[in-house]
């Protein structure tokens, strides 16, 4: 009878014996759970390990485990008397206690033991308690950042206080990171926006997927909460909301009117009209614009004024902003920009090979940037300022390659080829 019953396990037994050497299993583990599911650092924590003992002799004789890294090791000894050859089923319980906040995964090993249960059973996390309540945030979006196709911006409200040095993570289904903050807050307050960078090579999923979103506190010391999370990434919406605006960085008061426009392609999207006046020198509007690439125009309605005028727009939040020199008194570049570019299934998509200038390259070192336009052509008009809106570089290269000296350590716009980027820079 036992040839019988167990003819279905011999392949599984087999290939237990070539790797252990153990003559007989006498307990099959064909499932693993932790009680509670979800447990958090306040929860004495059980695993259970449930499958068959070999005959009605068979017995668990020792159990033990241990913490290695963030590794439990279970350690089984069974053994097999006088009895009936058939399968008895038994669950083996090992009570663990309380552990760290974080991730773990399960080992199970010892004498006479085989454990076929599936892999995703063999880890857990445990989430971190004592802190903030994380019933008072609430996630209210998780979707591609506004100008970028390499981060994701996460929309929190907090009813409650603290969460310090937050930083928060999203993995995919099977567990793998996908973004990752970079801790850059005290604490979480009323209303945030976080964002998260995709690491190089990451493939993101396309259309609704489901995922993990992590809040890490202590700058990745202790796992504050975890939500499970159905996505899609681009916007519910059919525009994203985005505010343009004109600011004077110093220099002279600048007074007056300026016409502003943002057209999708050739197709005019949202208009209106800037005032500065001497108590502010600084306007703003709002603007819902579809995913895609637009131009932002500006239109001085007086002669120059001096001053040193920047023209930008902001992402919802004020999470990131792009922007360039308005210079007065001579022809200016549209301010091109594109808004959720990760977006790819959208009308107004960015294809790879759309049509406009190749891209520059910038690498940066001490005290310098170097530019090289990637398809060996002039790089054309460069212009280098500071985040106030200072000119520290200005000129029309004939070559494909430029090395700029910047003054101090710090982040910097470059404008070339009718695009701007954000360049950081470290000090001389």
């Amino acid at each position: 009878m036992r040839r019988t019953l167990l003819s279905h396990l011999f392949p599984l037994v087999f290939a237990q014996l070539s790797i252990t050497g153990t003559a007989q299993t006498y307990f099959y583990i064909g499932s693993i759970s932790v009680d509670p599911a979800a447990p958090t650092t306040s929860d004495a924590i059980t695993i259970s390990l449930s499958g068959d003992l070999s005959s009605t002799g068979s017995a668990i004789t020792a159990s033990s485990w241990m913490l290695m890294g963030s590794t439990v090791h279970i350690t089984l000894t069974a053994t097999s008397g006088p009895g009936l050859d058939v399968l008895v089923p038994h669950t083996e319980e090992v009570m663990i206690g309380n552990l760290p906040a974080g991730p773990y995964s399960i080992l199970v090993d010892g004498a006479f033991i085989l454990d076929s249960a599936p892999e995703f059973q063999h880890a857990f996390t445990v989430v971190g308690t004592g802190g903030p309540d994380c019933e008072n945030l609430t996630i209210a979006s998780i979707q591609w950042s506004t100008f970028s196709d390499t981060t994701l911006s996460v929309h929190v409200f907090n009813s409650g206080i603290g969460f310090d040095y937050p930083g928060f993570i999203l993995l995919d289904a099977d567990g793998d990171t996908l973004a990752q903050e970079v801790v850059d807050f005290f604490a979480i307050g009323n209303e945030s926006w976080h964002t998260l960078q995709i690491p190089p090579g990451t493939i993101m999923p396309d259309g609704t997927f489901t995922g993990t979103l992590q809040l890490w506190t202590g700058f990745f010391g202790e796992l504050a909460c975890s939500w499970a999370v159905t996505l899609d990434l681009c916007p519910a919406a059919e525009c994203v909301t985005v505010e343009p605006y004109l600011a004077n960085y110093g220099g002279a008061i600048v007074i007056g009117d300026f016409a502003w426009s943002i057209a999708d392609g050739t197709e005019e999207v949202a208009s209106g009209t800037f005032t500065l006046t001497n108590e502010d020198q600084m306007a703003l509007a709002e603007a819902c614009l579809a995913p895609g690439p637009h131009t932002f125009t500006l239109t001085p309605l007086q002669e120059p004024m001096g001053g040193q005028l920047v023209i930008g727009v902001n992402a919802e939040g004020w999470t990131s902003s792009i922007q360039q020199p308005f210079p007065q008194g001579i022809p200016a570049e549209p301010l091109a920009f594109d808004v959720v570019p990760g977006c790819s299934d959208t009308p107004n998509a960015i294809t790879a090979d759309k049509e406009g200038p190749a891209p520059v390259v910038i690498a940066t070192r001490a005290g310098a940037m170097e530019l090289r336009a990637t398809d060996g052509g002039r790089l054309g008009s460069v212009s280098v300022h500071d985040l106030v809106g200072r000119t520290i570089f200005q000129k029309d290269i004939l070559t494909d390659r430029l090395t700029v000296s910047v003054p101090a350590t710090g982040a910097y716009l470059v404008s070339t080829r009718s695009k701007v980027q954000k360049v950081m820079v470290a000090a001389p």
